[in-house]
């Protein structure tokens, strides 16, 4: 295991002074140990990447304004680009969870890497400070902010939508509620409906919250603009 955690440090670029860091992020919350899981790193972690990502692109982009900002974060950093990134570090080979789970899912879902990664950079975080979280972050995403599309921006159906409520709807913020969740964890799908003035305007299913919020506020825009 030393030499497979060594080829990961590696990888990531990043020599750990306090290994059970690395470890503790890699531990999944199925795993019953007295040291504990990665669901606390995983909170830091995703702290961490929001601030160094929206710092990057507040520098980047200086001529696109807030809410065009927000939604290319919400672009660069998504479930799908992070279960995508843990794929490329191999995270999923390292990390560990229950026998009783593995029986049931022998391969990491996209939520659980989408999770260890973010408990990486949180472990990170910890163990270097911010330039060491930063350096990995920006070696997994820099390329990504690089290469960003920009004009796309007002196509993001959440940010029409709020463009949209400021005209027709005098300012009244789109408030987006859960309705359901289903599925198991590795298929789970999320109903949300949107809502303005206190009137429901539509409803969408994706397979994070994220997706079904878009998809509410494209079946709100739909109503709105037929």
């Amino acid at each position: 295991m030393e030499t497979d955690f060594h080829t990961l440090t590696s990888r990531i670029g990043h020599p750990f002074k306090d290994p059970d860091l690395l470890v503790l992020a890699l531990t999944h919350p199925s795993c019953e140990v007295e040291s504990g899981n990665n669901q606390r790193l995983e909170f830091l972690g995703d702290a961490v990447l929001d601030l160094i990502v929206a710092e990057t692109i507040y520098r980047e982009y200086p001529k696109i304004d807030e809410g065009a900002l927000d939604r290319l974060r919400a672009s660069i950093v998504n479930g799908k680009s992070l279960a995508n990134k843990a794929l490329q570090l191999e995270i999923g080979t390292y990390l560990q969870v229950s026998e009783a789970h593995r029986e049931h899912h022998p391969e990491p879902s996209h939520a659980m890497l989408e999770d260890a990664l973010e408990a990486l950079i949180g472990a990170i975080y910890l163990d270097g400070g911010l330039e060491s979280a930063r350096r990995f972050i920006l070696q997994l995403f820099a390329k990504t902010i690089a290469a960003a599309d920009t004009s796309n921006l007002s196509k993001n159906p959440k940010g029409r939508l709020q463009e949209l409520s400021q005209r027709q709807y005098e300012g009244a913020i789109p408030v987006y509620a859960p309705i359901t969740e289903e599925g198991p964890d590795h298929d789970r799908q999320y109903t949300v409906s949107v809502s303005m003035n206190g009137e429901e305007l539509g409803r969408g299913t994706g397979s994070s919250k994220k997706a079904a919020e878009s998809e509410a506020a494209k079946a709100a825009l739909k109503k709105i603009e037929a």
